[in-house]
């Protein structure tokens, strides 16, 4: 039988060890936000290394990672002028 005078260690809250609760996730925009950002440095992250790998150094790898930017930012620039061109025809 439990004795009244008994009490539970520090450790128990509600007769449940606190190693055994449940923990509250984070939901939210927030939440969602960071798994995005962290998933994406992850996904650039891998591009880096196997490219590194292939070419051989990192630097080569960041060089070749630079000119796919560049080449992208060229192809934006020119969409961008022609739908701006086609939006005042």
């Amino acid at each position: 039988m439990a004795d009244a005078e008994i009490r539970f260690p520090e450790t128990y809250v509600s007769g449940v060890p606190v190693w055994a609760r449940r923990r509250k996730r984070q939901s939210g925009l927030a939440s969602a936000l960071s798994r995005v950002v962290i998933a994406l440095l992850a996904l650039f992250g891998g591009m880096v290394l196997g490219v590194s790998l292939r070419v051989g150094s990192v630097t080569k790898g960041g060089a070749v990672i630079d000119r796919w930017i560049a080449k992208g930012q060229v192809e934006y620039t020119k969409a961008l002028e022609q739908a701006r061109a086609s939006q005042k025809s």
